[in-house]
C-alpha cells in the first residue's frame, strides 16, 4: 500500500493525500493552493483522477475541497463520502470561489470550470453521520468522527485490507482549538497503524481563550472610544459564527456599548443560514441557549448585508462601527475595501484573528509592515494592527501533541506530519520524538511512501 501528497506537505494549503492499495485508490480531500501556491491549482494532478475510486472529504473550507471541481472535470466519477453540513458549506464555497475567480479574471483551478460541474458534482456525494460505519468495498470500511474545527467537519478512520492484513489509517482532517463555542470538541481516536495529523500551529500554542474574549471586548470598547472603525476579517466557515457568537453574548448581556456592527460578506452569510439548519450537530451549550429562545446570530445593532446595494449603508454609517468582512486570510472578498479605506487612519483597528500565510498581506500586516499594497494601492498603516490567535479553529502545539499522544494500542508505526508551514511541521516531529515509538515523516510533494 503506498501514500503520496499532492499538497499541504510543508506548506498549508492544498490539502490532498492519494492512497494506493493493491485493488483501490481515493484521495482524502482535494483542496484548492492558496496565497503564492495559487498557479499550481492550473496543473495537471499527478494521478489519473478518472482512476480515483472514492474521496474522503474531512471539511468545507476551500483548502480541502477547492480542487474537487478540477477533480470532476478530469473525469472523476466517485463518492465523495463526508457529512450533510460539508456537502452543503462545500457547495456554497466552491460557487463563490468560481465567481470570485470569474470576477478577478483568473481561472478557477480547471479553465473549464462552470458552476454546471459543481452542480454535477454534489450529486456524487454521499453523507454519514459521525460513529456511523461504512463499508465502501469489501476491503475498505470507514467511520467519520468529529474533529471540531468547523461544523460538520470530520477525521477519518479508515480500515484497509491490504493482502490478506487489514490495517487502519487516520486522517485527522483539521482539528479543533477547544474549548469552541458552537462546535464540539475534537474526538480522540484509539488505535492506528498509521496517521495523518494537521501541523498548521505545529510549533505554537494559543493564548487562552478568555484572554482573546477580552481582547476583542477591549478593542470594541477602546474603537468606540475613539470613534473610529474596527475591521475583523473573517472566514465564512466557523469563524464568522465565532465571533458572531461572542458579539451576541456582550450585546445581550449588555458588555458592551451599543454599537453599530455590519456583517459584509454574502458567502459567511448564506454559511450562518446552513449553520442554523444544523443545530443538531451544536455542542451542549448552545443547544442549551437555543432551547431558551437565544437566536445565536441576531442581536441588537447587527446588520447583515445580503446584496452589493446594501454595502453603501456603511461607509454612510457613522462612526463608531464594526465590520466583519470576509475573506479571513485577506485574498479577496469585502476586506480589501475596507482596508483601503479605513488602515490610513490611526482612530481605526484592524483586528486580525486567522493564520496567515508567509509573504501574504496578512502576514505583513500582522508582523508591523507600516506600508503595504492592495490591489496595487500603496497604504501607510496608521491604524492599530492586532492580533488574537485564540480564536483559531485549529489546535496548536500542545493539543496536537496530546492528540497524538493517546492514540495507543497499537501506537502507530508511521505520522505523516502535513498541513503546515515547513517549520511548524518539523517542530511538531520534533516534540514527538520523545513519546513516538514510530516513524515521523514530514513528506515532500508527490514523494511516494510505503505504509
Amino acid at each position: 500500500m503506498k501514500v503520496s501528497f499532492s499538497g499541504a506537505c510543508r506548506e498549508v494549503t492544498g490539502s490532498c493525500i492519494l492512497v494506493e492499495s493493491e485493488e483501490t485508490k481515493f484521495l482524502v480531500d482535494c483542496g484548492m493552493f492558496q496565497g503564492n501556491s495559487y498557479n499550481k491549482n492550473l496543473e495537471d494532478f499527478s494521478f489519473d483522477p478518472k482512476k480515483i475510486d472514492f474521496v474522503l472529504l474531512t471539511h468545507a473550507h476551500l483548502d480541502h475541497c477547492g480542487r474537487l471541481p478540477k477533480l470532476f472535470a478530469d473525469g472523476f466519477r466517485g463518492r465523495v463520502y463526508s457529512t450533510a453540513p460539508t456537502k452543503d458549506l462545500t457547495e456554497i464555497i466552491l460557487l463563490d470561489a468560481l465567481k470570485v475567480a470569474q470576477m478577478e479574471g483568473r481561472p478557477f483551478c480547471a479553465p473549464f470550470c462552470t458552476t454546471a460541474d459543481i452542480f454535477s458534482l454534489m450529486n456524487f456525494f454521499t453523507c454519514l453521520k459521525y460513529g456511523e460505519e461504512k463499508s465502501i468495498n469489501e476491503k475498505i470500511r470507514i467511520k467519520l468522527r468529529d474533529s471540531g474545527h468547523i461544523l460538520g467537519s470530520s477525521i477519518f478512520e479508515v480500515w484497509i485490507n491490504d493482502q490478506g492484513k487489514e490495517k487502519k489509517l487516520v486522517f485527522s482532517g483539521d482539528l479543533g482549538n477547544p474549548p469552541a463555542p458552537i462546535v464540539n470538541d475534537p474526538e480522540f481516536i484509539s488505535g492506528a497503524d498509521a496517521v495523518f495529523v494537521e501541523s498548521t500551529y505545529g510549533d505554537r500554542l494559543h493564548e487562552s481563550k478568555e484572554k482573546g474574549i477580552e481582547l476583542l471586548k477591549q478593542k470594541i470598547e477602546e474603537t468606540i472610544k475613539k470613534k473610529g472603525v474596527l475591521m475583523i476579517p473573517i472566514f465564512a466557515l466557523e469563524r464568522t459564527q465565532e465571533i458572531l457568537y461572542f458579539l451576541n453574548d456582550f450585546v445581550e448581556n449588555k458588555k458592551i456599548p451599543d454599537v453599530q456592527i455590519f456583517l459584509d460578506s454574502p458567502l459567511a452569510t448564506r454559511a450562518t443560514d446552513i449553520y442554523k439548519e444544523y443545530a443538531d450537530f451544536y455542542d451542549k451549550e448552545s443547544k442549551e441557549l437555543i432551547s431558551k429562545g437565544d437566536d445565536l446570530f441576531n442581536f441588537k445593532g447587527l446588520e447583515v448585508i445580503r446584496t452589493e446595494s446594501q454595502s453603501g449603508k456603511i461607509d454612510k454609517a457613522m462612526m463608531p462601527k464594526i465590520i466583519l468582512a470576509g475573506s479571513g486570510m485577506f485574498e479577496g472578498g469585502k476586506i480589501r475595501g475596507y482596508l483601503k479605506r479605513y488602515l490610513g487612519n490611526a482612530a481605526n483597528t484592524l483586528l486580525i484573528i486567522s493564520f496567515q500565510p508567509k509573504d501574504s498581506l496578512g502576514r505583513k500586516l500582522s508582523q508591523g509592515d507600516k506600508f503595504v499594497e492592495v490591489d496595487r494601492m500603496k497604504i501607510e498603516v496608521k491604524a492599530d494592527v492586532t492580533t488574537i490567535l485564540s480564536f483559531s479553529s485549529h489546535g496548536d502545539r500542545r493539543f496536537l501533541f496530546n492528540w497524538i499522544e493517546t492514540i495507543n494500542k497499537p501506537y502507530p508505526k508511521k505520522i505523516f506530519i502535513i498541513h503546515g508551514e515547513e517549520e511548524s511541521s518539523e517542530s511538531l516531529s520534533q516534540s514527538l520524538e520523545g513519546i513516538s515509538k514510530g516513524d515521523l515523516i514530514v513528506p515532500f510533494y508527490n514523494q511516494v511512501y510505503e505504509l
